[in-house]
C-alpha cells in the first residue's frame, strides 16, 4: 500500500445541512389506516347496528317519549267582510304576525296560565304528580320543565304554526297541549283591544318626540352658525381659509427674498474674512465709477492728457520743464483716482453688507408677523372645522329623526286601518290535539344508524389515539416526521421476501435477484451519490439498538458497491461483539486491534475475498482496547484506508449500548443510522440523530431495516411483483 500521513485530518469538507423532515406532528394516511383496520371497522358497523337495536327496545320500555301536536293557521288582515285575495297579502306584515304569535305561545303569560289552570291535574295527572310536594304543587320546578317540553315554531313557506308537547305519558301529552291551546286563544282574545290602544299611544308619543327633537336640533344649529359668524358650513370656502392662503403665499415670497439676500451677505462676509484683497463684483464697480469725485478725477486726467498732446504739438519736448510738470501732475491725479476708487469701493461694499443685514432683519420681522397671523388663522379654522362637523352631525340627527318619524306615521296609519279588526279571528285551529298512538322516541330507523355512527366513531377514535401513542418506527414515513432528519430508504423484512436466504449478511451475493438485493442496490446508489458529492471515503454504519441489523446492512452494502466496480474495505470496529469475520468465514485475528497496537501494518491485516471485497476483522479479543478507536493511530489507519480504497465501511457496536459510534463519528467522513422497524421509537432516533449530527461526520440519513408490509398496504404487492419479475426467465413484451 502507498504511504500516508501519520494522522487522519481532523477536519473535512463542510457538511451540508440536513434536509428538513416533518414538522414533528403526527400524521396519518386515512386509506392506509382503513386498509389496516378494515375488519375492525366492519365489526364496529355490525356491533353498532346491534347496539342500536338493543338501545331502541331498552328505551322503548324504560323511557319512551310521546308527542302531541296542534296546528294553527294565521290569516291575512281583512279590511271588510270579503276575504282578501292572495295578491293583496302583505308578506312583511304576515311574517311579523306569525313571529309574534309564536313568541306568544312560548311566552310567560301562557305558561303561567297553564300552570294556574285548575284542570291541570285532571288533564295531565302523570306529569302533575312529579311536582306534587305533599299536596302542594311546585310551580317553580314545573315552570322550568314546561319551558323545555313545549315547543312552538312557524312552518317554513306557510302561515302555519305547530305547537307540540313531548312527555313520557301519551295522555299527559294530549292534555298539556290542550291546555296550552285553550289558554293561548284566551290570551289573544282578551288582549287585542288594549294592546292596540297602547300601541297607538306609543306611536303618537314617538311622533311628537320626533318633532320636538327636530326643533331642538334646528335651534342648536342656528345658534352655532350665528355664534361663529359662519355663512356656510364649508370651511374651505370661508374668509379665514382665503386669508390663510394669502398669508402662506406672502411667507413663501419673503422666504425667497431672505434666501437671495442671505446669499449676497454670505458672499460679502466671506470676502471680508479673506487675508487677500477684496474682489469687488462688476455691479459694485460700475456704481462707484458713477460717483462725482471719481468722475471729476477722471475728467482732470483727460484734461492733463489733452495738455500733453497740445505741448507735443507745440514742439515742446519731454525734457521741457512744462511737459514734465504736466506729466507729474497727470500721474499724481491717476494715483489719486485709484486711491479714491478703492476707498469708495470699500465704503460701498461695507454699505451693501449693512443694507443686506438690515433687509434680513426686516424680512425676518415680517415673517414672524405673518407666522403669528398664520397660527391665529389656523386656530380659527380648526374651531370652524370642529363646529362644521358638529353642524353636520346635527344635520344627520335631524335626517334620522325625520326618517324614524315617517316610519312611525306609516305604522300608525296601518294600525288605524286595522284597528277595528279582531286579532283573535286571524288565528284558526286547523288540527286539534290527539292522543299519540306511537312514541316519537325511540325510532328504530334512527337508533340503528345512530348506533352505527357512534360505535364506528368511537372505534375510529380509539384507532387514531392508538396510532398517535404508538411511537415505534414502522416505515420511512415515521422517520420523515422527525424534524430535519434525512431518510435514506428501507430494507424489507427477510420474511417478506419470497426468496429464501441462507444468511442475512450475504443476501446480496447469495440471492442477487431477490427483493432485498434490489433494495440494497437502491441504497448503494443513494449512498454513493451522497458520498461522491462531498468526496467522502469513510462511512460509519451505526445501529440504534442491538438487533437493528447494522452488520448485515454493512456487509450487503459493501457487496453491492463491489458489484458496481468500487474498491471497498469493511472494517469491524465492534470490539464488543464482532461478527464481520464470521459472516465471511474469516478468523478474528489479526485485525484492527493488532493494527491499533502497532503490531502489524494495515495492509497485512486486510484479507481479500474472492468477490474482491476486502475485510479488516476486529482482531484478538485480548487486544481490543475500545479507547484506541478515538486515537491518532485510528485516524492514521482510516487515512491509509481512504487513500487505498474507494469506499471504507465501518461496523460498530449499537449506539444505545456503547459510545463507540460517537467516538468514531469524529474520525470518519459520513455516518448512516440504522433503525429496525417495530423496535426503535421516534424519540430515540431523534436523540441519536442529534448526537450524530453534532459530530464531525456528515449524517447521510436514517435507514429503516426489516420493514414489514401492513395489511392491505402496497409494499407486499410491490415485493411480489418484483420477485415475479426477476424470477420469470421467459422474455416479456415491453
Amino acid at each position: 500500500m502507498s504511504s500516508m500521513p501519520s494522522q487522519r485530518p481532523n477536519t473535512g469538507p463542510q457538511r451540508p445541512s440536513a434536509p428538513g423532515g416533518g414538522a414533528g406532528a403526527q400524521s396519518f394516511d386515512p386509506l392506509k389506516l382503513l386498509q389496516k383496520y378494515k375488519f375492525v371497522l366492519a365489526g364496529s358497523l355490525f356491533l353498532g347496528a346491534v347496539l342500536g337495536v338493543v338501545a331502541h327496545y331498552t328505551l322503548l320500555y324504560t323511557y319512551p317519549l310521546f308527542k302531541s301536536t296542534v296546528l294553527f293557521e294565521c290569516t291575512p288582515v281583512q279590511t271588510d267582510i270579503s276575504t282578501v285575495g292572495i295578491e293583496q297579502i302583505d308578506e312583511d306584515e304576515m311574517s311579523r304576525f306569525v313571529g309574534t304569535q309564536v313568541e306568544t305561545l312560548k311566552g310567560e303569560r301562557v305558561m303561567t296560565d297553564v300552570l294556574a289552570d285548575p284542570r291541570l291535574q285532571a288533564e295531565a295527572p302523570g306529569w302533575y304528580s312529579k311536582y306534587d310536594r305533599n299536596g302542594r304543587f311546585d310551580v317553580v320546578d314545573a315552570y322550568e320543565d314546561i319551558e323545555k317540553i313545549i315547543k312552538a315554531n312557524a312552518i317554513p313557506n306557510s302561515y302555519l304554526i305547530q305547537l307540540s308537547v313531548t312527555v313520557n305519558n301519551r295522555e299527559d301529552a294530549a292534555g298539556l297541549v290542550r291546555l296550552v291551546r285553550e289558554n293561548y286563544i284566551r290570551v289573544i282574545t282578551s288582549g287585542t283591544s288594549s294592546d292596540t290602544t297602547k300601541l297607538k299611544e306609543q306611536l303618537r308619543k314617538a311622533i311628537s318626540d320626533a318633532d320636538t327633537t327636530v326643533q331642538e336640533l334646528s335651534n342648536r344649529k342656528n345658534r352655532l352658525l350665528q355664534e361663529q359668524g359662519m355663512g356656510t358650513i364649508s370651511v374651505e370656502d370661508s374668509a379665514e381659509a382665503e386669508m390663510l392662503r394669502l398669508v402662506n403665499a406672502q411667507i413663501i415670497n419673503i422666504q425667497q427674498q431672505i434666501e437671495a439676500y442671505q446669499v449676497i451677505l454670505n458672499n460679502d462676509e466671506s470676502q471680508l474674512k479673506k487675508e487677500t484683497a477684496i474682489t469687488y463684483d462688476a455691479m459694485l464697480r460700475e456704481r462707484v465709477e458713477q460717483y462725482p469725485q471719481v468722475l471729476a478725477l477722471k475728467q482732470r486726467i483727460n484734461d492733463y492728457e489733452s495738455n500733453l498732446i497740445s505741448l507735443e504739438q507745440a514742439g515742446i519736448g519731454r525734457e521741457h520743464r512744462s511737459y514734465k510738470l504736466t506729466l507729474q501732475t497727470l500721474d499724481a491725479t491717476k494715483r489719486q483716482l485709484e486711491t479714491t476708487r478703492e476707498q469708495e469701493l470699500l465704503k460701498a461694499f461695507e454699505s451693501r453688507i449693512d443694507a443686506s443685514r438690515l433687509a434680513l432683519r426686516q424680512f425676518n420681522a415680517q415673517i414672524e408677523d405673518y407666522k403669528r397671523q398664520e397660527e391665529q388663522l389656523t386656530q380659527r379654522l380648526n374651531e370652524l372645522t370642529q363646529k362644521s362637523e358638529e353642524i353636520e352631525e346635527i344635520n344627520r340627527q335631524i335626517e334620522n329623526t325625520l326618517t324614524n318619524k315617517a316610519e312611525r306615521q306609516s305604522e300608525l296609519q296601518r294600525l288605524n286601518v286595522t284597528a277595528g279588526l279582531d286579532t283573535a279571528s286571524r288565528i284558526k285551529v286547523v288540527k286539534r290535539e290527539n292522543v299519540p298512538d306511537r312514541p316519537s322516541f325511540p325510532i328504530l330507523y334512527i337508533m340503528i344508524p345512530a348506533g352505527i355512527v357512534l360505535t364506528t366513531a368511537f372505534v375510529a377514535g380509539i384507532i387514531v389515539v392508538f396510532e398517535m401513542l404508538d411511537q415505534r418506527i414502522k416505515s420511512p414515513a415515521d422517520i420523515a416526521m422527525i424534524p430535519r432528519t434525512p431518510v435514506l430508504g428501507m430494507i424489507p423484512d427477510a420474511e417478506e421476501d419470497p426468496a429464501k436466504h441462507q444468511a442475512l449478511e450475504t443476501v446480496f451475493s447469495d440471492s442477487p435477484n431477490s427483493v432485498m438485493a434490489e433494495h440494497y442496490r437502491q441504497l448503494r446508489t443513494r449512498v454513493i451519490k451522497k458520498m461522491e458529492a462531498h468526496d467522502h471515503r469513510t462511512l460509519l454504519v451505526v445501529g440504534a439498538m442491538p438487533g437493528s441489523g447494522a452488520t448485515s446492512v454493512t456487509t450487503n452494502l459493501a457487496l453491492a458497491m463491489i458489484s458496481s466496480g468500487k474498491k471497498v474495505l469493511i472494517i469491524d470496529t465492534n470490539f464488543r461483539r464482532s461478527r464481520i469475520h464470521s459472516a465471511f468465514g474469516l478468523p478474528e485475528a489479526p485485525g484492527l486491534a493488532e493494527v491499533l497496537a502497532d503490531e502489524i501494518p494495515l495492509n497485512e491485516a486486510v484479507r481479500k475475498l474472492d468477490s474482491g471485497l476486502c475485510v479488516l476483522s476486529a482482531g484478538s479479543r485480548n487486544k481490543r482496547v475500545v479507547e484506541r478507536l478515538g486515537s491518532q493511530r485510528m485516524g492514521k489507519a482510516l487515512a491509509e484506508a481512504a487513500a487505498e480504497y474507494d469506499m471504507v465501511l465501518l461496523d460498530v457496536a449499537p449506539s444505545i449500548v456503547a459510545g463507540d459510534a460517537l467516538t468514531l463519528a469524529n474520525q470518519v467522513d459520513a455516518t448512516i443510522l440504522v433503525a429496525r422497524a417495530l423496535q426503535e421509537k421516534r424519540g430515540q432516533i431523534a436523540r441519536l440523530k442529534g448526537e450524530l449530527s453534532d459530530s464531525r461526520a456528515e449524517l447521510l440519513g436514517v435507514l429503516v431495516n426489516a420493514v414489514k408490509s401492513s395489511a392491505g398496504g402496497y409494499m407486499r404487492k410491490n415485493i411480489r411483483t418484483s420477485h415475479q419479475y426477476h424470477a420469470d426467465e421467459a422474455p416479456q413484451a415491453v
